[in-house]
């Protein structure tokens, strides 16, 4: 059959009415059917490649809305991280000028090689972040980290404020020699230099030449700066917790009544007043009124 046979040939389509009314016909060209199917089968192609493509748009709108809420959720975490390590920071720096207070005063110094060791909870920290994101470990150490550092804080503020304590007992109590020279007389009995009688004296005698200076062995208050007696220029020092300390035979007082003093300052001059045989300083040393050996004091 020619090709001009076959574009020449023709589909009729008659449409009968149940009616008397003349039949519909309709003469279609085979080739316009054939390029009409081509057309629709191309468009049903097409349609279908469109709605593949958007089922896979849809996949991956869906996966990337996952991904943003899990970003937005990353970036809380990360802001909460943030404020918990600013958290941790400040307790950590707390802690260390309470480390410091401490060093200052127990004159502490870390020895090379010296470590913490390893707490509890740092082992639950190691055994919980096992298998966990960078993220939840460094959420589980912090959360760590700050159930600790309250109580490490706590007990830090104790030893601070016990080491403060001490150290203001140790300021208080009487520990070096208050003037340089010879013990001539010690504690104890001994023959009065005047009487010859055996008596017990409550001090002990340090010679040395009038003017030398005679130093204050503990922090306290004057609470006597005058002549008395035998014992001639006198201070009487009270240094709290029960220890009070005497000062006689001066030639020179250079404290008052009431003043404070603080250990190792200059508050009168060696001499020969009141009963004396020469130049010297009589020191005692009066726990709760008791008079103890000085010696064990310097």
């Amino acid at each position: 059959m020619s090709s001009e046979n076959k574009e020449n040939k023709k589909f009729t389509l008659m449409i009968l009415p149940h009616s008397n009314d003349k039949p519909l016909r309709f003469n279609l060209p085979i080739l316009a059917i054939q390029i009409t199917g081509v057309l629709i089968l191309l468009v049903l192609i097409g349609f279908i490649g469109f709605f593949a493509k958007y089922i896979d748009m849809a996949g991956s709108m869906s996966e990337l809305e996952e991904l943003r809420l899990e970003n937005q959720e990353k970036s809380k975490q990360l802001e909460n991280l943030a404020e918990q390590t600013q958290n941790v920071l400040e307790e950590f720096k707390q802690i260390e000028e309470l480390q410091d207070q401490l060093k200052e005063l127990t004159d502490y110094e870390e020895q090379e090689g010296e470590s913490l060791k390893e707490t509890d909870d740092e082992r639950s920290f190691f055994t919980a972040s096992r298998g966990s994101t960078s993220v939840e470990r460094t959420e589980i150490s912090l959360s760590l980290l700050s159930n600790e550092l309250p109580s490490q804080k706590e007990n830090m503020d104790t030893l601070v404020s016990d080491a403060e304590k001490q150290a203001k007992r140790q300021a208080h109590t009487p520990s070096i020699r208050p003037t340089t020279g010879r013990v001539s007389s010690p504690f104890g009995y001994r023959n009065h230099p005047f009487t010859g009688a055996r008596q017990f004296h409550s001090g002990v005698d340090i010679a040395n030449s009038t003017g030398t200076p005679i130093k204050a062995t503990a922090n306290g208050t004057v609470v006597r700066a005058s002549y008395n007696g035998g014992y001639g220029n006198m201070i009487i020092i009270d240094h709290g917790y029960g220890y009070t300390t005497y000062y006689a035979h001066l030639s020179e007082i250079e404290v008052r009544t009431g003043q404070k003093v603080t250990k190792g300052e200059t508050i009168g001059q060696m001499g020969s007043t009141g009963q004396s045989t020469g130049p010297h300083l009589h020191y005692e040393v009066r726990v709760r009124g008791n008079p103890v050996n000085p010696t064990d004091y310097y």
